[in-house]
């Protein structure tokens, strides 16, 4: 079948973190608006790092919560209590339901995190809920625990591609641009 209707799926499916934390689902972010997000912050950050696959991070970027189309979106501490049994159930659906072998394929090079392009994915994906918390934060939201842990993974992730200066460099301009 093709991947559209698990796509238009994504556009109502709320993150379950910021729910949990008290935002309204009237304005907490979908799935969609942070896939969205997430892939403008990759072509973002990927203007400032050389040899760096632009295309591919966008098209990582584009389908990296494809798997939730067919779960929900599942809270950190379940998901990473869950660990590999997750990804795997969240592939099969995708191996399963989606005819598109582009689109299956990235996801699995993507959940892997096979290359520098799908790990930066990832790092520009946290970015994304960073900035997210933020805003939330700043309407008053408790969502401390969230922006916390994400920072942390941004850190991490950031030093693990040696791209730390240019991650903060970007995080501080759209920082000044929310």
């Amino acid at each position: 079948m093709s991947s559209i209707p698990y796509v238009k799926r994504l556009l109502n499916i709320v993150r379950s973190g910021w729910l949990l934390r008290g935002v309204p689902s009237s304005i907490a972010e979908t799935v969609a608006e942070h896939t969205f997000l997430t892939a403008y912050i990759c072509i973002e950050l990927s203007r400032n790092i050389k040899d760096v696959d632009v295309g591919k991070v966008v098209l990582y970027s584009l389908v990296h919560d494809i798997g939730e189309a067919f779960i929900g979106d599942i809270v950190k501490p379940v998901s990473m209590r869950l660990g590999e049994l997750k990804e795997y159930i969240e592939e099969d659906y995708v191996v399963s339901n989606i005819d598109n072998e582009l689109i299956i394929e990235l996801y699995k090079r993507y959940t892997r995190q096979v290359d520098f392009e799908a790990k930066l994915t990832k790092l520009c994906n946290h970015i994304s809920t960073l900035l997210m918390g933020i805003e939330y934060k700043g309407l008053g939201y408790k969502v401390n625990d969230i922006i916390d842990n994400t920072y942390n993974e941004i850190e991490r992730i950031s030093e693990e591609l040696n791209i730390k200066d240019t991650v903060k460099n970007l995080i501080t301009k759209l920082m000044k641009n929310t």
